[in-house]
């Protein structure tokens, strides 16, 4: 039975992604974001990378970081009816990389904050503020919950009258 009313479902009888999910998974891949809009870009004058990464050694960090809920963005993708069955229980315990992801990368942000002696940095407040936004957001998240349980069943094909 479900636990939340149609509104809440798709054309195909499954739980719509949250926004607020979908808003996390931006957050989290931020590193691989910013890397396509620089690829992207394609102009010399305009460094996107050199905006948000003080050296290529803390953008390979925020990748490597990021890497950790890489498995969980790939099956959110395949979560369609025509996806394997075995994904589906792999599905209900991504919950939990994502929050890995969010802990790691607040953790690396506080050490980045200590290397400058903690003085205030607006990049690194804001990155802080919504890592924080996030886990609290992963954790409380009743929705979340269940939208992580709920996978395709598989459509079986018509027969031609």
């Amino acid at each position: 039975m479900k636990k939340f009313g149609p509104e809440y479902w798709d054309k195909h009888g499954l739980y719509k992604a949250p926004l607020g999910f979908i808003l996390t998974l931006m957050v989290l891949m931020r590193g691989y974001v910013i890397w396509i809009l620089a690829a992207i870009s394609r102009r010399p004058e305009l460094d996107i990378m050199t905006l948000f990464y003080r050296d290529k050694q803390h953008f390979f960090v925020a990748l490597a970081i990021a890497s950790i809920a890489l498995p969980t963005v790939v099956l959110y993708f395949l979560r369609r009816p025509d996806a394997k069955p075995f994904l589906g229980r792999v599905w209900r315990f991504m919950k939990w990389p994502v929050v890995l992801c969010a802990i790691v990368d607040l953790s690396w942000l506080i050490w980045l904050a200590s290397q400058s002696y903690f003085a205030f940095s607006n990049f690194i407040a804001i990155q802080a503020m919504l890592l924080l936004w996030v886990i609290l957001y992963l954790i409380n998240s009743r929705y979340l919950s269940v939208f992580f349980n709920d996978w395709p069943e598989p459509i079986e094909p018509q027969a031609n009258k």
